[in-house]
Parts: C-alpha cells; sequence; structure tokens
C-alpha cells in the first residue's frame, strides 16, 4: 500500500475553509459539507477534493494528482486516479459526471 504525503505538507499552502457551490472543505478540521450536509471522505479523495477545490477551473493532469495527494516519484497503477476519483464523486452524490468534478478526456480532472 502507498502512503500518502503528510497533511501538513499537502495542506500547508490551504485555506483554512475552501468552497466551491455548495461544497465547503473545512482543512484544520479535515471536514467537509455538501449542501451542508457531512461528507464522509477517505484521507486520499479529502486531499484530492482540496487540490481540486484550491483551484476551480484548473485542470489537473493524473501525473501532477499522483504528486500532489501521494508524493514525488510515487508508483502507483495507471488508473488509480481514475478510481479514486470515482469515489469522491460518488461520496458527493454527484449523479451528474461533468459537475461539480469534470472529466478532462486524455488529460485529467477539473474542478467546475
Amino acid at each position: 500500500m502507498m502512503a500518502t504525503m503528510g497533511w501538513a505538507q499537502a495542506l500547508s499552502t490551504a485555506e483554512p475553509v475552501m468552497a466551491f457551490d455548495d461544497i465547503v472543505l473545512e482543512v484544520e478540521c479535515l471536514r467537509v459539507l455538501r449542501g451542508g450536509e457531512p461528507v464522509h471522505l477517505a484521507p486520499i479523495e479529502f486531499l484530492m477534493l482540496a487540490s481540486l477545490i484550491e483551484a476551480p477551473g484548473h485542470v489537473w493532469t493524473r501525473a501532477r494528482l499522483v504528486e500532489r495527494v501521494w508524493g514525488h516519484g510515487a508508483q502507483i497503477g495507471k488508473r488509480t486516479v481514475d478510481v479514486h476519483v470515482a469515489r469522491l464523486r460518488k461520496a458527493l452524490c454527484q449523479a451528474d459526471k461533468h459537475y461539480p468534478i469534470r472529466t478532462i478526456r486524455g488529460v485529467g480532472y477539473s474542478l467546475g
């Protein structure tokens, strides 16, 4: 099992509270709310959401997400990022795959 980079390092530049539409990420208490309701995320999905919500509209390549979430030089499977994005979408109860997390075919993912 691959260890993620330290929480402090991964979230060191993050704002204490980040929001996009009805999604609120409270970094200091590691809490996510959607529409005011708590969303339970695994550490990997929390770090992915933090990356995506930090720069809405920015397209994150799979390689950049791997570096950000697992750390520089991490050796993970090619589809691992896709699996975790699918879990994140499910946790956010996202029925429409185009919102809020968009797939940029052949490139990566974007929020919004």
